[in-house]
Order: C-alpha cells, then sequence, then structure tokens
C-alpha cells in the first residue's frame, strides 16, 4: 500500500499530469519566425542584383556549376517546457554535433548528415520526493478520524518532504541518440549571402535514459489538524470543537519508504525482469527508430571554397510508450488532543496509523524540439566556364540624326495600357510643345522625324500626373531608328466610362448632360457627353453612386452604379450603357426600381425615390402628359390582376399629384396580365426571371 506523489509542488500543478505538447516558448518561437523572415528577405534582396556569372570580376558563390560541400555543425536545443515539466521525461536543454557532406546544382541540393544528439534530464523534481499531506490523510488505514481536515482542505497545500539522507537509490540517464539523416535542400541566391530550406529524415539509435529515487526514512514535516472520529462540519476548528466533544486536533509526522521513477515501458519490463534492486544494475538497450528535422539557415561565403552558416531547426523524435509511478507506504502517528464537551480539561493521546497509495501513469507522444546552430563547410566541384573576352569594340561616334519618339503610357494599379492620357511633348530651347492623346492601346502616334535635342515628356489624366521622361541628346546618336520612352499614370480612383443611348434605335445620343450621385456623401457632379455619346466619372473605392441623364426634353431611369467589391489591381473601367428616352408623342420606357409589397399598392420609400426623378422630369417639361401604367405577371386570376395593377397605378399617379404635378397631365391605367413582354400566360411554367420581366411600370408619353 502506497502514497501518490505530488510532484509539482513550487510550480502549483496539483493532482493531475502534464501531456506532452509540441508548443515551445513564445520567445523563442518568435525568434525562429524573425531569423527565418530574415533570411528570406536578405536572400531576395541579393538575387535582385545578382551579377553575371560570365564576369570575372564575380563568377558567383560557390564557383561551381555542380558544387560537393562537407562540412561540420553543432547546436544548441531549447528546453521544451511541457517535456521539463513532465514526470515521464523532464528533459531540459540538449546539444547536438554532426558532420555533413552535400552536392547542389544551382537552386537544389542534396544533403547527408550523420551526428550524435544528448538531451539533459537534470530537473531538480528527479533528486527530491515529497509527499501530499492531503493524500497521506486519505491513504490512512482509519481515514476517518481525519474527515473533517480533508472535507475542508486544511492539508491541501502542506508536504511532506524526506531530506536527501533517507534516499537509499539515485539514478538518472540522459537521452542520447546517434542519427543519420538525408534530405533535399533549396539555396536561395548567388552572393556571398545566401539562404536555405531543407527537410530531412532518416534512422537512429536512441537510448531514452530515465530516472529512478527510492528510500526509506521519516520527513522533519509535522502539521496539526481537526481530528474527529465521525464525520462533522467543515467548520473551522474551533467552532468543531465545541461542537462536537468528539472533535479535537492531531499532529502528523510520517515515516516510510518512497519510490518514483519515469522510464520507456520496454526497460521497465527489462528491469522488474531482472530482479535487480536498482534500474543501474540494468543497461539500457538503443532502440533503432526514425529520426526527423527541417529547418532554414543563412550561408556566408568568405571564400569560393568555404562558407559559414548559421540556422534553425526544429526535431521531431518518435517516443515509444513511457511508464512513470510515484508511490509510498510507511505509518502517520502523532499526539490528539480532545476536548471534553465543557470544554474545561483535555486529555493527550496517541495514535499511530498505516498509509498507502499508488499512482502509476503511461504515455506515448512525439518530441519536438527547437535548436540554434553553427556551421562551416568547405566547396569542391567542377568550375564554371569563364569565357575569354574579345578586346573591347569602342563604336565610333555618330552624328546625332532624326529620330521617330514612340510613347506608352501604363496604368500602375494593374499594369494595363490605358487611354486618353493627355501628353505633351517639350523640346529645351524651343517654344513649340506637341501636344497629343494616347489611344486604346496605351501609345500616341509616333512622332516621325524628331529633330535631336533635349526633351521632357508629360502626361495627366483626371487631374493626376504621369511620371516624367526625359530624351537626350546623346540618344539620337545611338542606332535604334526609334527612341521608346514609358510613363507611369498611379490613380487608385475607379474611371466610369459612361454612353448615353437613344431609346429609340439604340444608337448614340451626344450632347447629353448626366449627373453622377455620391450615395454616400450626397455631393453630386454633371458632365455632358460628347460627339458620339461617352461621357466620364472617376469612382471613389467601395462606394455607390446614382447616375441620370437631366437634359430637357430627355428622361432617363437612375441607373444604380457601385465599386464594392472591385479591385483597382485589376479593373480600370466601369462600364455604363444609359438609356435615354426623347419625350415625344408614344415614346415609352420602363421605370427601374419601382417594387411593391405582395398583394398591396403602397408607394414603398424606394419606389418613390424613382418617382421623384419622374417628377423632376415633369416639371422641367411642363407641357409633357404622360400615361402610367402597372403590369402584372400571369400568375392569379386575370380579374384580380387586373385590379391589382389598376391600383397601383393610380397609387403611383397620386403620388406624383402630391408633389405638385397637376392631374390633368396624367392618365393612370392598369393592364394585369394583358400585355405580357413574353409566353409567360397562365399555366406555362417559367422562372422567377421570366415573370419579374412582366411585372413592371411603364410610363408613356401621350402629348
Amino acid at each position: 500500500m502506497r502514497l501518490f506523489i505530488y510532484i509539482y509542488r513550487k510550480s502549483g500543478f496539483e493532482n493531475h499530469f502534464y501531456i506532452i505538447q509540441t508548443t515551445m516558448k513564445k520567445r523563442s518561437l518568435l525568434l525562429s519566425f524573425v531569423c527565418l523572415l530574415t533570411a528570406m528577405q536578405v536572400v531576395i534582396a541579393q538575387d535582385d542584383v545578382v551579377t553575371s556569372t560570365a564576369s570575372t570580376d564575380d563568377p558567383g558563390y560557390p564557383l561551381y556549376q555542380t558544387g560537393f560541400y562537407a562540412g561540420l555543425r553543432g547546436g544548441y536545443l531549447f528546453k521544451n517546457k511541457a517535456l521539463w515539466e513532465n514526470p515521464l521525461y523532464h528533459l531540459g536543454n540538449g546539444m547536438f554535433a554532426e558532420v555533413n557532406g552535400g552536392w547542389r546544382k544551382n537552386a537544389f541540393g542534396w544533403e547527408l548528415a550523420v551526428g550524435m544528439l544528448n538531451i539533459k534530464r537534470e530537473h531538480p523534481d528527479i533528486r527530491r520526493f515529497s509527499a501530499s499531506a492531503q493524500g497521506v490523510l486519505n491513504g490512512m488505514g482509519n481515514a476517518a478520524q481525519f474527515q473533517n481536515a480533508r472535507d475542508s482542505g486544511q492539508a491541501k497545500s502542506d508536504y511532506f518532504t524526506f531530506p536527501e539522507s533517507t534516499q537509499q537509490v539515485k539514478v538518472s540517464k540522459d537521452f542520447n541518440s546517434y542519427y543519420a539523416l538525408t534530405g533535399p535542400r533549396l539555396w536561395f541566391g548567388r552572393q556571398r549571402l545566401q539562404g536555405s530550406v531543407y527537410a530531412q529524415g532518416g534512422i537512429s539509435m536512441t537510448r531514452f535514459g530515465y530516472y529512478y529515487l527510492n528510500g526509506n526514512g521519516a520527513s522533519p514535516d509535522h502539521y496539526s489538524y481537526s481530528y474527529n472520529n465521525a464525520l462533522v462540519s467543515s467548520a473551522p476548528v474551533n467552532e468543531a470543537a465545541i461542537a462536537s466533544p468528539t472533535v479535537g486536533t492531531a499532529t502528523t509526522n510520517v515515516e516510510g519508504s518512497y519510490e518514483k521513477y519515469g522510464m520507456t515501458g520496454v526497460f521497465f519490463d527489462a528491469y522488474k525482469a531482472s530482479g535487480a534492486a536498482s534500474p543501474a544494475d540494468v543497461k539500457e538497450k538503443n532502440k533503432m527508430q526514425f529520426f526527423g528535422r527541417g529547418g532554414a539557415s543563412l550561408e556566408f561565403f568568405f571564400s569560393p571554397k568555404a562558407s559559414l552558416s548559421a540556422g534553425i531547426d526544429y526535431w521531431y523524435l518518435p517516443s515509444p510508450e513511457m511508464k512513470g509511478q510515484a508511490s509510498s507506504n510507511g505509518t502517520v502517528s502523532g499526539n490528539i488532543n480532545l476536548f471534553k464537551p465543557d470544554a474545561t480539561s483535555e486529555r493527550d493521546l496517541r495514535y499511530s496509523d498505516k498509509y498507502t497509495f499508488t499512482q502509476s501513469y503511461t504515455e506515448k507522444k512525439n518530441l519536438g524540439f527547437l535548436s540554434a546552430s553553427l556551421g562551416v563547410k568547405i566547396w569542391l566541384g567542377k568550375k564554371r566556364p569563364v569565357p575569354v573576352n574579345d578586346p573591347p569594340v569602342i563604336p565610333q561616334a555618330q552624328p546625332p540624326a532624326d529620330k521617330n519618339l514612340a510613347v506608352k503610357v501604363i496604368d500602375k494599379p494593374t499594369g494595363k495600357p490605358l487611354d486618353g492620357v493627355n501628353i505633351k511633348i517639350e523640346k529645351e530651347g524651343d517654344e513649340s510643345i506637341v501636344e497629343t492623346m494616347t489611344r486604346e492601346d496605351g501609345s500616341i502616334p509616333v512622332q516621325r522625324a524628331l529633330a535631336a535635342g533635349n526633351y521632357k515628356i508629360t502626361g495627366i489624366k483626371n487631374g493626376i500626373k504621369t511620371t516624367e521622361a526625359m530624351v537626350a541628346v546623346a540618344d539620337f546618336s545611338a542606332p535604334p531608328a526609334t527612341i521608346y520612352r514609358e510613363l507611369i499614370h498611379n490613380d487608385i480612383r475607379f474611371t466610369l466610362a459612361g454612353k448615353t443611348i437613344n431609346k429609340a434605335d439604340m444608337g448614340p445620343l451626344p450632347f447629353i448632360q448626366t449627373s453622377l450621385t455620391n450615395i454616400t456623401r450626397g455631393n453630386a457632379e454633371q458632365k455632358t457627353s460628347d460627339s458620339i455619346g461617352r461621357f466620364y466619372y472617376q469612382l471613389d473605392q467601395q462606394t455607390d453612386y446614382n447616375v441620370i441623364a437631366q437634359n430637357k426634353g430627355y428622361f432617363s431611369n437612375r441607373e444604380k452604379v457601385t465599386t464594392k467589391g472591385l479591385n483597382r489591381s485589376e479593373v480600370i473601367y466601369v462600364n455604363l450603357a444609359l438609356e435615354v428616352m426623347e419625350l415625344k408623342k408614344d415614346a415609352s420606357i420602363v421605370l427601374k426600381d419601382i417594387y411593391y409589397d405582395y398583394n398591396k399598392w403602397d408607394i414603398r420609400p424606394d419606389a418613390a425615390a424613382v418617382l421623384d426623378n419622374l417628377v423632376k422630369t415633369l416639371e422641367e417639361n411642363p407641357t409633357v402628359k404622360i400615361e402610367l401604367s402597372s403590369h402584372t405577371d400571369s400568375r392569379g386570376g386575370d380579374a384580380f390582376n387586373m385590379t391589382l395593377s389598376r391600383k397601383r397605378a393610380e397609387s403611383a399617379v397620386r403620388y406624383l399629384v402630391s408633389r405638385g404635378i397637376a392631374s390633368d397631365r396624367l392618365k393612370a391605367k392598369g393592364y394585369g396580365e394583358s400585355r405580357l413582354l413574353n409566353d409567360c400566360g397562365n399555366d406555362v411554367p417559367c422562372s422567377e426571371e421570366q415573370h419579374q420581366l412582366n411585372r413592371r411600370t411603364e410610363i408613356k408619353v401621350l402629348e
């Protein structure tokens, strides 16, 4: 019979076991991430400035087309807190050393590493034994005599520590492994400072080690607790003593044997089968198993044949089933102080009782460690061919000659050619200026036979200037017949490319005034379409707009435009065809966005906004008279649909009258389902979109 030992006294973890976690300390993880990020940034930056390997000044590192290397590397394994605190392992910091060799061709390589890994087992808990006072009381043969103390938790934070002089066997062995790993390594950069990432797997001969402690003796610690020989309340000691003549206090002293250990299940079975007094008398066998590792490193070539490396690594170590136990048995004794019922006298008694408790536990988890390392490599291989440069040919100076000039403008967010950019070409010392505009492919008409000189090229669109480009006199002496220049335009706004369309023939309608309203801010701006009906506005990102035509004698629906959900790095233009109806007899148009609630004819706020646009048009054209008609789809009875459409048309007319339009200029008409725009008649299966086409409100010019 034995007592479970609560090992985590100082750390405050009691009555449970730690599960191995692969998560490292936050500081170590942050350090590894920063190191890897720095390596990648530096290496990429080096790639950006790489010089030609054909140069005899800097042929690149290493100095071989196909390179081989041999090296040494060593490092420090950081403590994994979960494994450090777990009583099955108690593993701390570690070290490794290895020899390695590999092959590299440009960015790809393969490496083999052979080495040794040692992880210390030096947790203070493997060198001491402390018994929980609560566990001692629970494990007594007559535990009921301390029921009051156990229920009230008086012994919860007390421990009986056995001094080192009571220890009989104390032994611990480190984790040791000999490994062989191989795997690919990817390289970045060709200058002195390079980077690499790698992943390796292989086999190892591993001895997991263990710790073992036992002893026999008395603990110098003693405590006093409430004493009773029947279950009573968990009131404080003094109150309980007054309430019951059988309640008093008792001192506790512990003496007995103890044992605790953590080791692999295989070694535990071998130790028990041997009958040895201590695990130290049994040799632990090495176990062959899989091993894994991955990491990143920086490589500095202080010469083409030698380099230094600094890296970070993550180690993956599979673990066999582990077994552990903490137990004790012995005697609890002390003095009992019982109070008489009148609380006027007391007598002392001695007691002695056996206690026993045993707690065994097992676990099988994979281990993980983070490490930092330093290494050195020697490089060998077949040298790169170095071209023999011919004597330099000094070109003869050519007199300046007239050249053609080609200019192209690129939209920076999308990288696409940009049209409609106003371009100026100014010659130094000449007041004449060439002004032109880019076409759909972003280019201007080629400027032919441009006289030699210094030129400045600028551009502007929508108030945003492009970058500038220069042409020097020396450019007119170079071989090409055409000089090319590129300008960059950086406007993060979208461009609304609109076109006013005649509703009657769907052809372009020129010189129509349009208005764009920013729904969020409420501000509006106006522009007039050009001779072929085109108009342009600049749109902010993530914004909704309304666009309408405002010419006298014309009417258009209010069209919605939005940039929400659009990516400026992919889109420049938002296209819109704005249909415009001329207010002449028999012209008609469907009013968009007029909706009614089911089986109702009240004017909703969204429909009122559409009708307000019609009010403005009727106010600007006081002689125009219209018919406002409502139509339904074929679903429902014919008579019902006719009545519903009439009421909706009359409701819309009443709204216009309420806004100041004379009633004699308006005629309400309900057509029900008599004027369907498709074949979706009674009992004909149609989609919701087809029915929606028939549900509409129209206006028709009467005179």
